[in-house]
């Protein structure tokens, strides 16, 4: 693999999260937040047989095969353990993603990055069996032999690569890009996703103190009032993530209040009682996108995996990559 030392990085304010591999809590990254870059600029990239990433943590360029690339962003952002099927989806979204980054970052040393707030998840194969243990060889054949089926596929909407971005689990129903971060993408549309409501942590509770919602609630507005006034005229998107709510007379967004709080997603509940707020909230990640889990089921389901990226990408086509990717 070839190195070069890459440009210090102009770190981008960014709200992403993906989740990471096999048997560990879910973390979100750049594509599962994507605050992220919606005007792709005009640029004819090729598609070529690798992609350079620049590694934060020493400050270099790796030239790194398109397989050994896509092979450890589905190791990061995927479970190990899911269907095979929903892997193969999840290479495909990965480097469809990567095309676009690739493209964006065309006058730059590197394509992409190993900052999870910025792009997607990595972790070399050696890493990645690390975390896998005692399954490590049976998790490593899976997950090559869902890239390697997958190679030369990509995700396109009217014959450009679309922002595949993705998150853990939806709330029964995908979000809309539009609603979550005011850009109407047309293949990102609410989209039912039945399964996630199986997910063992599909909702989940976050409890805290009177004095600790006040300490956190100053820095979004002057707290007054009587505690159980505090939340209020809460309004919802279709798919149900809170849109905005009225925090002490305020209006603020639900993604300001799970940021504030550390919640799993903005599609929540809060209730007020003998001192305690509690927030009730569903699924984990942005909404937008294909949801893992939900692929996950699809797949349980027997479905493959280009109807699993048919089902969550409106109007979408999956076929080969062309010799050359126009995004625009």
């Amino acid at each position: 693999m070839k190195k070069i030392f890459c440009c210090t990085l102009v770190i981008l304010s960014v709200m992403l999260i993906l989740p990471l591999a096999a048997l560990e809590s879910p973390k979100e990254t750049a594509v599962q937040t994507a605050a992220h870059i919606f005007e792709i600029p005009k640029a004819k990239q090729a598609v070529g047989g690798s992609f350079r990433i620049c590694d934060i943590s020493n400050d270099t360029v790796t030239e790194m095969k398109t397989s050994d690339y896509i092979f450890g962003v589905v190791a990061a952002e995927m479970p190990a353990l899911y269907e095979k099927e929903a892997l193969k989806a999840q290479a495909v979204a990965a480097y469809t993603y990567a095309c676009v980054k690739k493209a964006e970052n065309a006058d730059k040393s590197y394509d992409l990055t190993t900052d999870p707030s910025l792009d997607q998840s990595f972790i070399t194969k050696e890493e990645a069996e690390k975390r896998w243990g005692d399954k490590a060889a049976e998790y490593r054949e899976k997950i090559e032999s869902a890239v390697k089926e997958t190679e030369g596929y990509m995700v396109t909407y009217e014959k450009k690569p679309i922002l595949a971005v993705y998150h853990a689990i939806s709330s029964g129903m995908t979000e809309s890009c539009e609603e979550v971060w005011g850009k109407d993408l047309p293949y990102l549309k609410p989209i039912a996703s039945p399964g996630d409501k199986l997910a063992p942590e599909y909702a989940t509770k976050a409890e805290f103190g009177e004095e600790e919602v006040k300490t956190k609630l100053t820095e979004l507005c002057t707290v007054e009032g009587e505690a159980k006034d505090f939340f209020g005229n809460i309004k919802k998107t279709q798919s149900g993530t809170v849109k905005t709510l009225t925090v002490c007379g305020k209006e603020v967004t639900g993604a300001a209040i799970r940021s504030l709080f550390g919640l799993r997603s903005a599609n929540f509940d809060v209730a007020y009682d003998g001192g305690v707020f509690t927030f009730t909230v569903y699924g984990y990640g942005h909404g937008v996108g294909m949801s893992q889990y939900g692929a996950n089921e699809l797949a349980r389901q027997g479905k493959t995996w280009q109807e699993i990226l048919t089902w969550y990408y409106a109007g979408i086509t999956v076929g080969p990559v062309p010799e050359t990717v126009q995004t625009s």
